[in-house]
């Protein structure tokens, strides 16, 4: 029974990735407008103000690390819409698999979306860049642990606003009280250490804020690990959030679409 539920999840992975296929390269373009925009102005245009050439490689990893996180709300609004209206997913818990795995399944193919998208920003970032962009610094070994916790974070994160998320009229309202806060104090435009300078008390209460993890953790991988928060600790909180949101979001989602 088991060896036929992993089958039938790893068919459904492969079947939406093939779909997926014929979209990527849009969803590239729509990543490059997203981030080479940002990176353009910090790198080109914001130095001639006095700001450092280094802001630039700083708001990439940013930018790369952060992409899952935007491009979670198309995610939502769509599967939000499909429970309220024709309900597709319906068809799916039919299938041979428990509807924890469904939903699991629903997370993991978001993931690999974005992670697959975001990905190919690195070449992308470099060429815009060229020398302010330094590869050496890039720790490939602890790339290769962030990167895939961010996304999968980022997968979780998604199914647990749908979760949370009752009808899709709130989901605007939802962005601009929660997303919109978490990005903007999320050290995206600043590292963990600055805010600390600025107020230790603030810069504890932000360690609630799981895209503190995501920045911090993806700039130590990439720029080198000096002033960032430890590796370690990065991926440890993103798996404590990842749990939670897994589990909250499984639970929630069970009784909305009446579970057995």
């Amino acid at each position: 029974m088991w060896n036929d539920s992993y089958k039938v999840f790893f068919s459904l992975l492969k079947r939406d990735l093939y779909i997926f296929r014929k979209q990527v390269f849009g969803k590239f373009i729509d990543a490059i407008f997203l981030v080479c925009t940002n990176i353009v102005i910090f790198s080109y245009f914001m130095p001639e103000m006095g700001m450092s050439t280094q802001y630039g490689p700083f708001l990439l990893v940013g930018a790369i690390g952060s992409f899952g996180f935007f491009n979670s709300i198309g995610k939502v609004t769509g599967m939000i819409s499909d429970i309220s209206g024709e309900r597709m997913i319906s068809y799916t818990m039919t299938l041979p698999l428990t509807s924890r795995a469904v939903l699991v399944y629903i997370a993991t193919y978001w993931a690999i979306n974005s992670a697959l998208v975001s990905l190919m920003l690195f070449p992308i970032g470099k060429i815009i860049l060229f020398t302010r962009f330094d590869l050496s610094k890039i720790s490939f070994s602890s790339l290769l642990i962030i990167y895939p916790t961010v996304q999968l974070f980022f997968g979780f994160f998604s199914l647990w606003l749908v979760a949370v998320i009752k009808q899709l009229s709130a989901v605007s309202r939802i962005w601009i009280r929660v997303i919109n806060p978490i990005f903007m104090f999320g050290s995206f435009f600043y590292t963990w250490q600055a805010s600390y300078k600025l107020s230790p008390i603030i810069a504890y209460l932000s360690l609630a804020n799981p895209m503190v993890y995501v920045m911090e953790g993806m700039r130590n991988a990439c720029l080198g690990s000096e002033g960032y928060l430890p590796l370690s600790l990065c991926v440890s909180a993103l798996w404590v959030f990842i749990i939670f949101c897994g589990m909250d979001a499984i639970r929630r989602l069970s009784k909305r679409l009446d579970c057995v």
